[in-house]
C-alpha cells in the first residue's frame, strides 16, 4: 500500500477536501434516500423533523449545544434513524433510508456523532451534531398530486486550472453560488423538485497536478511476479478525488438540500473511457494511456491487468459516492427510471458497458437497450405525459463529417480522437444509434420526449423532427458547470454544431440554442397546459459604483419553449 493515497498529505489541493457530507438523493413523496460521509467510523444518528413542527425553532438553536443529548430524549415529533459505522471499508459513507414521510412537507434533518471518550448523561451515552449545527439542513418531499414542476440539469464539474506558473488554482465556483439561489428561488416557489447531475461530476485527470493516470504511470512497477499498485491503494486514489472536487461549500449546499439524480460519465474513470482501441493490433491505443509503461519495465499485458484494476476501483467509488443515493437497481446496473408527476425519466448508464472494441452495441450494450425498450412499455399512458431521457453524451450534436475525422487535420489539432468516437454520431455507432432513436421516436408517438445531455462543454438545444412520422424530439445540452476549456477545444466544438440540416437517420433538425461558456439550465414542466420550458444560464457581473468588487449574478441566456407538434 506504498502508492496509497489514505494518509498522504501532500496532495495538492488548493481547497480543503470534504470531510463530512450529506446528499439528498432519491425522494418520493412518502420515502427518501440521504447519503452520509461520516469522516470517522462510530455511532450516529440522523435525526429529521417536519420543518412546521413546534419543536422546529427550539431544536434549531440547541443543535449547536455541546454536549448534545442522546437522540432517544429528543421530542416525540423527532424521528431518529440510528446507524453504525465500524470502520473505513466504505470510506465512512451510508446512505439512510428514510419512509412514512408525508407528501409535500419540508423536513429539517440533522447528523448526530455519539462521542465514546464522554462521560455519559442519566445512563446514556452524549455526543454533538456533526452535520446541521452550522445552517439548517433539509428537504422536501414529492406532492401526491401532479402540479406544476421545474429541476435544473448540469455537467462536468472541472474547477481548476494549473497556472503559468505552477500549482492548481480554483476556477467557476461562482456558477454553483448561482445554481443554489435559482433553485432556491425556485424551491420558494414550490415547483423545485429535483436536480440532475448528468455526468463528469468529478474529472480523475482535469489537470496534471491532480491526474491520478498520470500518478499511476509514476508509480507503477512489476516485482517477483507480481504487478503494482494494488485495486485498494487505486481506490484511495479515487476517493481523494471526489474528496477534493466535492470539497467546496457551495456544492455541498446544493447537494445536501435539493433531491439529486447522478450518472457518471468518463471523467469519472479517465477521459475518453470505453472509446480507445485496445485491441492488440496496429491501431492500439494501450501506450497512450501508459506511456511510461517501457521505462518502468511493463510489457502490455501488465498495463491491461492495471487498467482492469483502475476500472474497478473508479466504480467501487462511483457507486460509494453517486450510484448509492439514486434509485436502488441490481448489482452491476446503473441505469435506472423514475416517475414525478407526469413526467417519466429515464438516465441511460454510457460508460459502464461502453467498449470501442465490441461488435456491436458499444456504448449501452444490448441489454441495457432492451431494459430501456421494456421500462417504456410498462409506462402508464394514462399517467405519464412526458419522458425525458439522461444520455450523458449527446445523441446530436456535431456533424457526421466531424464526428467521423479522426485523421483530420482538426482531429489532430485539437486532440479530439478519444472524443469524437466517444460521439452517438461516429460511424462505428450507427445500428446502435439507430436502435436508441427508434425507441425514441417510437416513445414519441404516446409522450413528449426529451433528451438531456452534457459532455461536450458547449450547451445547445436541438429540434428533430422523424420525416416518415412528424413525430418530434429535442435534444438539450447543458455543459458545463464549471469547465475551464481551452479555447481551442471550445472552438472546434462550437464549429461543429450546426444550424439545421438533414440526417441519414431519418430526421430534421434545427438548432434552437447555442452558448460556449459555463451554464446550468431549468426546465419548467406545466402539468395542467403540457408546455415544457428549458432555461440556460450563465454568469455575469454586476458592479455597484460605491463598490470596488463585482458581484456575480445569473442571467438567462435563452428560454425556449418547446414545440412537441411538427410543423
Amino acid at each position: 500500500m506504498d502508492a496509497s493515497f489514505v494518509f498522504k498529505t501532500d496532495r495538492p489541493w488548493p481547497n480543503a477536501r470534504l470531510k463530512r457530507a450529506a446528499i439528498v438523493g432519491h425522494v418520493t413523496a412518502h420515502t427518501a434516500r440521504v447519503w452520509f460521509r461520516t469522516s470517522t467510523p462510530g455511532r450516529f444518528c440522523l435525526i429529521l423533523w417536519p420543518a412546521n413542527a413546534s419543536v422546529n425553532d427550539t431544536l434549531h438553536t440547541t443543535l449547536r449545544t455541546v454536549p448534545f443529548p442522546a437522540p432517544d430524549t429528543l421530542p416525540g415529533e423527532v424521528r431518529r434513524f440510528p446507524f453504525h459505522i465500524e470502520d473505513y471499508t466504505d470510506d465512512t459513507t451510508r446512505v439512510i433510508e428514510l419512509a412514512g414521510l408525508d407528501p409535500d412537507t419540508r423536513y429539517r434533518y440533522a447528523l448526530y456523532g455519539e462521542d465514546p471518550l464522554a462521560p455519559p448523561v442519566d445512563g446514556r451515552p452524549v455526543g454533538r451534531i456533526v452535520l446541521g449545527q452550522d445552517r439548517p439542513y433539509g428537504f422536501r418531499t414529492q406532492p401526491d398530486a401532479a402540479r406544476p414542476f421545474c429541476f435544473s440539469f448540469y455537467s462536468c464539474h472541472m474547477p481548476y486550472k494549473e497556472p503559468v506558473f505552477g500549482g492548481t488554482q480554483v476556477t467557476g465556483m461562482n456558477m454553483w453560488e448561482l445554481l443554489h439561489d435559482a433553485m432556491d428561488r425556485h424551491d420558494k416557489d414550490g415547483e423545485l423538485a429535483f436536480s440532475i447531475a448528468g455526468g463528469d461530476q468529478v474529472y480523475v485527470d482535469g489537470v496534471g497536478t491532480l491526474d491520478i493516470w498520470k500518478y499511476l504511470n509514476r508509480v507503477m512497477y512489476r516485482k517477483d511476479g507480481e504487478i503494482y499498485p494494488g485495486v485498494e491503494e487505486m481506490v484511495s486514489w479515487y476517493r481523494d478525488i471526489y474528496r477534493g472536487y466535492w470539497g467546496f461549500p457551495s456544492l455541498q449546499r446544493v447537494l445536501s438540500r435539493f433531491p439529486t439524480y447522478m450518472i457518471w460519465d468518463d471523467h469519472e474513470i479517465l477521459d475518453g473511457w470505453g472509446s480507445y482501441v485496445l485491441d492488440g493490433g496496429k491501431d492500439d491505443q494501450l501506450d497512450e494511456l501508459f506511456p511510461d509503461r517501457k521505462k518502468r519495465g511493463l510489457h502490455k499485458r501488465h498495463c491491461r491487468v492495471l487498467l482492469r484494476r483502475m476500472f474497478e476501483a473508479a466504480t467501487r467509488v462511483y457507486l460509494e459516492y453517486q450510484h448509492a443515493h439514486n434509485p436502488a437497481t441490481p448489482t452491476g446496473q446503473y441505469d435506472y427510471g423514475f416517475i414525478h408527476a407526469n413526467t417519466a425519466v429515464y438516465v441511460l448508464d454510457g460508460r459502464g458497458h461502453r467498449d470501442f472494441d465490441r461488435d456491436r452495441r458499444r456504448i449501452l450494450g444490448q441489454a441495457q437497450l432492451k431494459r430501456f425498450g421494456n421500462w417504456l412499455t410498462g409506462l402508464d399512458r394514462s399517467r405519464v405525459r412526458n419522458l425525458f431521457v439522461v444520455s450523458a453524451v449527446p445523441v446530436l450534436h456535431l456533424r457526421t463529417a466531424f464526428a467521423n475525422a479522426d485523421d483530420t487535420v482538426l482531429a489532430d489539432l485539437a486532440n479530439l480522437q478519444d472524443d469524437l468516437r466517444d460521439a452517438w454520431e461516429h460511424d462505428a455507432h450507427k445500428s446502435e444509434r439507430k436502435a436508441l432513436l427508434k425507441l425514441l421516436f417510437d416513445a414519441a408517438g404516446d409522450f413528449q420526449v426529451s433528451i438531456l445531455s452534457g459532455d461536450v462543454h458547449i450547451s445547445a438545444a436541438f429540434r428533430m423532427v422523424q420525416r416518415s412520422s412528424g413525430r418530434v424530439i429535442h435534444q438539450l445540452t447543458s455543459s458545463a458547470i464549471t469547465y475551464n476549456k481551452p479555447r481551442l477545444l471550445g472552438w472546434a466544438l462550437a464549429g461543429g454544431v450546426p444550424e439545421r440540416g438533414r440526417s441519414d437517420d431519418g430526421y430534421d433538425f434545427e438548432r434552437l440554442a447555442l452558448y460556449t461558456d459555463t451554464s446550468f439550465a431549468m426546465v419548467r414542466v406545466d402539468t395542467d397546459t403540457d408546455q415544457i420550458s428549458f432555461r440556460l444560464y450563465g454568469e455575469q457581473t454586476l458592479k455597484h459604483p460605491d463598490e470596488n468588487q463585482a458581484r456575480p449574478l445569473s442571467h438567462a441566456i435563452a428560454r425556449i419553449d418547446l414545440r412537441f407538434q411538427s410543423g
